[in-house]
C-alpha cells in the first residue's frame, strides 16, 4: 500500500454501450484494492455532471481509478471533468484519451511512428446506404465505428448481400464510420505501462472476428501466453507499441492491438481505459509476465 494513497475512488458504469463491462471492470478492481487495505468509494457514473462532482467531492479521494470505457469514458470528456477537479486519475489525459479514441486520427498517427496499418478510408454514417457495387474496396472487408469499442458495431462484409443487410440495419454507433480491408491472420495484444512494453499475448476466439461475446462470453476467447511467433515480428510488435505509446502522449496502462497475416504486422488500434475484469487481456498478460493484480493496480499510480 502506498503511503500517499489511502482513499480511491473507482469510476465505473457511465452511458455507453459497454457500460455492464465497466461495471464488471470497477466491482472487481475495488475488491483487489479493499482487500489490499485501501479505503475505496465505487461511483456507478450516471450522465449528470451536478451528480459526477457531487460524488467525487464527498468521497474525497487521493486517487481516482477510472474504470469508464466508451464513449464518456474513454473519449476525453471523463478525463476533463478529473482535470477540473484537480486529483490525479489512471491512465491517458484529456489530448490523449480523444486521439486513441478517435481510431481515424490514431492510425495516422501510428503510420507516421512507422506502423503498417491496413488499407481503408472514412466514411461518414449517412454513406452507409449510398455505398453501392463500385465501392473502392474489394471483399472482404470491414466496417467499423470511428469512435467506439469492445468491437461495437463492428460488421464483416463477404459479400453484397451482407452489404445490403447492414443497410437494411439501423446505424447506432456514431457518425463517424471506417472502412477497412479484411486481413486474416492471428491477433495480438501488447500492454504498454509507463511506455514500456510488458508482455503479450495471442487471442484465439470461436467467431468470425474478436468481437464483444468473444470478449465477455467465458469460453469466447482464449489468451495464449506461450505462442511461437518470429523474432521480428515480435520485436516490431513491441517497438510499434512503444512509439505510437509515445506518440499519443499515453500515461498508465494501455493495449496496442495487431493481426498478423504471417507476413505482415498490422496496427488495428490502442485502448487508452483497458477491460479490468477477471476474463481482461491486461491482467492476463501481467499475471504471465509475473505481475500480480495487486502490482498491476498500483503500477497505475
Amino acid at each position: 500500500m502506498q503511503n500517499n494513497i489511502k482513499r480511491i475512488t473507482v469510476l465505473m458504469g457511465g452511458w455507453s454501450p459497454e457500460k455492464e463491462v465497466s461495471i464488471k471492470s470497477g466491482e472487481y478492481v475495488a475488491t483487489v484494492l479493499k482487500k489490499m487495505g485501501y479505503e475505496v468509494y465505487q461511483l456507478y457514473v450516471e450522465k449528470d455532471l451536478k451528480y459526477i462532482t457531487e460524488e467525487l467531492y464527498k468521497s474525497n479521494p487521493d486517487f481516482i481509478f477510472n474504470l469508464l470505457h466508451g464513449v464518456g469514458g474513454e473519449d476525453g470528456i471523463m478525463q476533463g471533468i478529473l482535470e477540473v477537479f484537480g486529483k490525479p486519475y489512471s491512465n491517458s489525459n484529456v489530448l490523449s484519451s480523444a486521439v486513441c479514441f478517435n481510431k481515424s486520427i490514431c492510425k495516422k498517427i501510428a503510420k507516421l511512428s512507422g506502423a503498417n496499418i491496413v488499407n481503408g478510408f472514412d466514411i461518414m454514417q449517412n454513406e452507409i446506404r449510398k455505398l453501392g457495387t463500385e465501392i473502392p474496396i474489394k471483399y472482404p472487408f470491414v466496417i467499423k465505428p470511428v469512435e467506439n469499442g469492445s468491437s461495437v458495431g463492428v460488421f464483416l462484409i463477404f459479400n453484397e448481400s451482407d452489404l445490403e443487410n447492414l443497410k437494411n440495419t439501423d446505424w447506432t454507433f456514431g457518425e463517424d464510420v471506417m472502412i477497412e480491408d479484411y486481413i486474416e491472420g492471428r491477433e495480438f495484444s501488447v500492454l504498454v505501462i509507463n511506455g514500456k512494453a510488458i508482455g503479450a499475448i495471442e487471442i484465439m476466439h470461436k467467431n468470425k472476428f474478436y468481437d464483444y461475446a468473444s470478449k465477455y462470453e467465458i469460453g469466447g476467447s482464449a489468451h495464449i501466453s506461450s505462442f511461437e511467433l518470429n523474432q521480428k515480428a515480435m520485436l516490431d510488435m513491441y517497438s510499434i507499441s512503444e512509439k505510437i505509446f509515445k506518440a499519443c502522449k499515453c500515461k498508465g496502462a494501455a493495449r496496442a492491438e495487431f493481426i498478423y497475416d504471417n507476413e505482415n504486422i498490422y496496427f488495428l488500434e490502442i485502448n487508452t481505459q483497458t477491460g479490468m475484469t477477471e476474463l481482461s487481456i491486461v491482467p492476463d498478460i501481467a499475471r504471465f509476465n509475473n505481475i500480480s493484480m495487486e502490482k498491476l493496480l498500483e503500477m497505475h499510480f
